[in-house]
Parts: structure tokens; C-alpha cells; sequence
């Protein structure tokens, strides 16, 4: 169904714009005039699969969607908003009026338009799911019925806060690596644009066959002078688009199902997984979700190995009368024995959200320690690595040439 833009008037001659589907321009025209409006513009809208949106997100990947301090930011502002006692269509006016960036202006000015033609704000949200988490909007939901929408946005915006700065601290750890493998990359560069050059013309210069290994790095350096421009562009080409595929959801949950067979990195994968399982759960039961559709709502977020499974625990298990916990042990492959306890315990004391909450915790300083422990066994690693491929370059370079000075002689 085609998409349409519109500018329009309402009843108080305020101007709105927003977009609809409709299967025609007419249709369109019809039911801007049934509720009230009077249009001014109206045109058809590329779909979001429509050429002149997809160059667009790929000249600016990172610009189409919001960062989690965007999300942190706007909702953290409405909900200050809100709990003093201001209304929610003032409240996105007075955020949509001081959002810095377009793009959180466009999201913040087209929820006000729906909201104002009598949508909830949870349906506004859904047309922005791209934008916001699945669990956020479930929380509006939760937020919206039970009249507490000003302290659900405050609690989920110190929790996103603290992703925000977990994530931050895991980025932050893989600088000193990322360093390392730059200046490796960089000393490459060097050596083969100027030292293997001149070296090359002092033994041809002199007519010194050079041993085999040294013939290797002229070759490579011929190689690299004569096919710098190529290398390059090809190289930033590769990087451009294993960017944008990371910018891809299911690329991402692709690679990320990778992790699951490497040694180390799983554990890390699968303690993140687990953090934000608890978390979620405990957010959402902790917002009166009842956990049948808690565990649903936690599984779009959890993973898809993970979504499976609690789909059917919800679905299966508990309509069978099984204890949450005791469902939980029956996966004991994705369910560590430590949480299906704490589980347990919770639920005998009534506590299940609290325990929940300190466990994800728990899973977070696990990561925390992991990933430090793998940097400590990789930042070694790579210094012998660095050193190898340093010691050998010199050594190929080097030693031939002695021989060379020592035949001078």
C-alpha cells in the first residue's frame, strides 16, 4: 500500500505534517477531511525499500537510527517533563524544539502529529520501532494503563544509561588492541613504500642476488608501489561495506551467532545474553506484565536462540502448570544452574523481580571480567605477534645486506 506525505490544517488552523497509507491519492485526501483537516500538500512517499532511501541510508548508515544516548536523552527528558505534571503533546513539542539533531526532531515531531490525531503514544511508537526497542514500547504500553507513563520513562532511562555506559566500557577496552594492530599496519606501510625500495636498488645497483626470503618482500613491494591506488580503494571499499553490514540487524545476529563457536568469545556472548534476559525481565515484570507475556516480549530482545526457547516455555511450559525455574532447567545449555537457583529462590520468596535485577548485574561484571581477562591474555599476543613479523622484516633486510657490505669489503 502506497505511503503519502502530507501538510495539513486542523480545526484551530494549526499546521501538522505526518504520513498515511491509502490506496489511492483520493483515499488519501478522503480521510485526511473525515478527521478534521484541511490539506494543504500531498505527495506519495518513497517506500523504505525505495532506491532514493536506501542511497540515502547507505551514504549515512549511522544517521538513520537513533544512539542509545538519543533514546537516553529523549526519554529521559519526557519523563522529567511529564512528572511535572505537563502534558504529553507539550512535552514532545518542548523536546522536538530542542532536539539538536534532525533526525530526533523529524521522530519527535511525527509521534506529536499521531498522538494528536488520537493515537496512544505506544501506537505512535510502533511506526518508530526501527528506532526504539521492542521492550520500551512494550513498557509505554504498560506505563500508558496503568497512569504511571512519567516514572516507567525515568526507570527505563537510567536503565538504558547504564548500557549506555556498560557499552562505552567495553568499546573503550579494545582501544589499546585496535592500536596495536594500526601501528603493525602502519610500520607495513612504511617499510614496504621506502625502506624496501632503496634496499632494492643497492643490490641491484651492485648486481647481489639477495637470498629468497629478501626476494619475497621485493616482490610484495613491487607489488604494493605499482598497485597502491587498487589496494586502496579496494581495501576502503571492503571496509565500507563490512561497515554497512553491521549495520544490518540480521547480519549482525548472524555474526553474532558465530561468537557461539569460538572458545573464549562465547562466554562473553552468552553472559551479555543472560544480562539482558534478567534485565529485561525483571524491567517488564516490574512493570505488571504478567510473565507469560514478559518472557515473549524478553525474547525479541534475548536473541533468536534464545527466543525460541522462551517462546515455548511461555507458550508450553507454564500454561502447564511447570515452574518457571523448573522450565528453565531443561535447558541447561543456555540456562546456567546459578540463575535457574537464584530463580527458584525468587520465586519461593515472591522476590523474582529483585533477583532477576542483581542478576543481571551479576552477568554484567561477568562480562566485564571475561573480556579484561581475554585482553590480558590478547594484548601479550599481539606485542609477539608485532615482534615476529618485525624481527623477521629485519632480519630478511638486514642480514643480506651485511653480506653485501661484508663482500664490499
Amino acid at each position: 500500500m502506497p505511503r503519502f506525505l502530507y501538510t495539513a490544517q486542523d480545526k484551530y488552523h494549526n499546521l501538522t505534517n505526518g504520513d498515511m497509507e491509502a490506496n489511492s491519492r483520493e483515499e488519501a485526501l478522503a480521510s485526511l477531511t473525515e478527521k478534521g483537516f484541511t490539506p494543504i500538500k500531498l505527495e506519495v512517499a518513497r517506500d523504505e525499500k525505495g532506491s532514493r532511501l536506501l542511497i540515502r541510508s547507505l551514504l549515512n548508515p549511522v544517521g538513520n537510527r537513533l544512539t542509545i544516548l538519543d533514546q537516553v536523552t529523549v526519554i529521559r527528558h519526557l519523563g522529567t517533563i511529564l512528572s511535572t505534571g505537563t502534558d504529553l503533546l507539550a512535552g514532545l513539542e518542548i523536546i522536538g524544539r530542542d532536539a539538536v539533531k534532525p533526525k530526533v526532531r523529524k521522530i519527535i515531531y511525527d509521534i506529536k502529529a499521531r498522538i494528536a490525531r488520537g493515537d496512544k503514544f505506544s501506537t505512535a511508537l510502533e511506526v518508530w520501532k526501527d528506532q526504539f526497542t521492542p521492550i520500551f514500547i512494550s513498557l509505554v504500553k504498560a506505563g500508558e494503563a496503568s497512569g504511571n507513563l512519567p516514572g516507567i520513562l525515568l526507570s527505563y532511562s537510567q536503565e538504558l544509561r547504564k548500557d549506555y555506559a556498560f557499552s562505552r566500557k567495553l568499546k573503550g577496552a579494545m582501544v589499546y588492541p585496535m592500536i596495536l594492530v594500526f601501528a603493525l599496519l602502519g610500520m607495513l606501510i612504511i617499510v614496504l613504500t621506502v625502506v624496501i625500495p632503496r634496499l632494492k636498488e643497492v643490490f641491484v645497483s651492485t648486481k647481489t642476488d639477495p637470498p629468497i626470503y629478501t626476494k619475497i618482500l621485493f616482490f610484495v613491494s613491487d607489488i604494493w608501489l605499482h598497485h597502491m591506488m587498487t589496494i586502496l580503494i579496494s581495501g576502503g571499499m571492503v571496509a565500507i561495506a563490512l561497515f554497512l553490514l553491521f549495520q544490518n540487524n540480521k547480519t549482525r545476529h548472524y555474526l553474532a551467532s558465530l561468537l557461539w563457536y569460538l572458545p573464549f568469545l562465547n562466554r562473553i556472548q552468552k553472559n551479555l545474553i543472560l544480562a539482558r534476559f534478567c534485565k529485561t525481565l525483571s524491567a517488564l515484570i516490574g512493570a505488571g506484565f504478567p510473565l507469560q507475556q514478559a518472557l515473549i516480549i524478553t525474547g525479541d530482545v534475548a536473541g533468536r536462540k534464545y527466543q525460541t526457547i522462551l517462546k515455548t516455555i511461555a507458550e508450553e511450559r507454564l500454561a502447564q502448570g511447570i515452574l518457571f525455574s523448573q522450565a528453565l532447567a531443561e535447558h541447561k545449555k543456555y540456562f546456567p544452574a546459578i540463575l535457574v537457583s537464584v530463580v527458584a529462590t525468587g520465586e519461593r520468596s515472591g522476590q523474582l523481580m529483585r533477583v532477576l535485577k542483581e542478576m543481571a548485574e551479576f552477568y554484567e561484571e561477568e562480562v566485564t571480567y571475561t573480556l579484561e581477562l581475554f585482553l590480558t591474555l590478547i594484548e601479550p599476543i599481539l606485542l609477539v605477534v608485532v615482534g615476529i613479523i618485525v624481527g623477521l622484516m629485519a632480519s630478511s633486510l638486514i642480514s643480506p645486506l651485511y653480506r653485501l657490505i661484508g663482500k664490499i669489503r
